[in-house]
């Protein structure tokens, strides 16, 4: 069974104004990186086998986020890695991720990271245009963007993801195109093209409820999606989710515990877990750790847990996530295996009206969604969940 650590670290340079992590912009140094780590670690301690509701035999993936993680010193994530394989078996092929802004690391560091466990690095370029990262609020320039490939390769990676965003207000198909090519001409295994999505809580959120802030309608978003996608796809990118084009094989494990609805641990601040089985017989378990950094440390500090809310799933929540992140991979969701996992009813017709339209395409027994489904995917899965339960 595939199991994940996910390892939260809040701290940023800068917020950028599009971001609903739970991150926060604190500078180059303003930081409590030790109190952080012990807490972290501390943590840990607080799970006997880090799943303690269902048995996990092997750890298949960790991945450190944020936030910015490489503002953390490589023995700081070497002191968090190696107490999660003390703690228990981690796979000696398991997928280590660290993400990395490109504006907060060098070779010399990245280097460091391998030598502590790391063996993926992922880092958001999100642009080679000085316009679109300034729109962006990115503290990274193009040259960093370029630099920092360097400097992955240098360390002795093969493994690494590049983001890039794409959506933005005044975009054109040139402007687009020049990013796709100059990503892709850094040969990453791996490429996450995002489109550009406004979040409420946000400063753009905030930008664009005043009416203060454009983006293309959905129409072109649309057209921008397509053509992303059949770039990336034809310069040898398989796209296995929504979002995420990967040489084959080279497909991120951890994210793929997200979205086929399998297990993971969360430790840090803010961060969620997941178990899909629970021995009580309920259709699963999630929680949630308090965002706040400073009441993190002083709760795991203070002895206790963390959590700041705990839910036991019912039927219709664990099929709404599971219809939710599955419908985002490329492979999409099997009928007869919805049916048999969830209990509920349907058929290849049960659809109909919603392929027509054109926001979800069936192959045989296989349901996906389609680029124009994914402009309207949280309203496309009710309706979904509404048809089975």
């Amino acid at each position: 069974m595939a199991f994940g650590i996910y390892v939260h670290i809040p701290y940023c340079v800068t917020k950028c104004p599009y971001c609903d992590f739970n991150s926060h912009g604190v500078g180059a140094g303003g930081f409590p990186e030790g109190k952080y780590v012990e807490a972290l670690i501390k943590e840990l301690s607080f799970y006997t086998d880090y799943t303690e509701h269902t048995v996990c035999e092997t750890i298949t993936s960790v991945f450190f986020g944020g936030g910015t993680p490489s503002l953390f010193a490589p023995e700081s994530i070497e002191s968090v890695l190696n107490r999660i394989k003390r703690r228990a078996r981690v796979d000696d092929k398991a997928e280590i991720t660290l993400e990395v802004n490109p504006a907060t690391a060098d070779t010399a560091k990245l280097r460091g990271f391998r030598e502590a466990g790391v063996n993926r690095i992922s880092t958001g370029i999100q642009s080679f245009s000085e316009r679109k990262l300034a729109f962006l609020g990115r503290v990274n320039s193009p040259a960093d963007g370029y630099g920092i490939v360097d400097a992955i390769v240098s360390a002795g990676y093969e493994n690494f993801n590049l983001d890039i965003m794409y959506g933005i207000k005044d975009e054109t198909p040139d402007e687009l195109q020049s990013d796709l090519e100059k990503t892709a001409a850094l040969s990453p295994k791996h490429i996450s093209a995002y489109c550009l999505t406004i979040e409420d809580g946000t400063e753009f959120g905030k930008l664009y409820k005043r009416g203060m802030l454009d983006v293309p309608d959905d129409d072109k978003l649309s057209d921008l999606i397509d053509f992303t996608s059949g770039f990336l796809v034809s310069a040898g990118f398989g796209q296995y989710e929504i979002s995420n084009y990967a040489v084959p094989g080279y497909e991120c494990r951890h994210n793929l515990l997200y979205w086929r609805g399998e297990s993971w641990l969360g430790i840090g601040a803010g961060a969620h877990s997941h178990l899909s089985k629970t021995p009580r017989g309920t259709w699963g378990l999630r929680w949630g750790n308090v965002r706040n950094p400073s009441l993190y440390m002083k709760r795991v500090s203070g002895g206790e847990k963390p959590v700041e809310f705990t839910e036991h799933l019912k039927r219709e929540e664990s099929l709404e996530d599971y219809l939710l992140m599955g419908l985002r991979l490329k492979e999409g969701l099997s009928l007869s295996e919805i049916r048999s996992k969830f209990e509920v009813s349907c058929g290849n017709g049960t659809f109909d009206d919603l392929i027509e339209h054109g926001f979800l395409r069936m192959n045989e027994d296989r349901l996906s969604i389609t680029p124009k489904g994914t402009l309207v995917s949280d309203e496309l899965i009710l309706r979904i969940v509404g048809r089975l339960c």
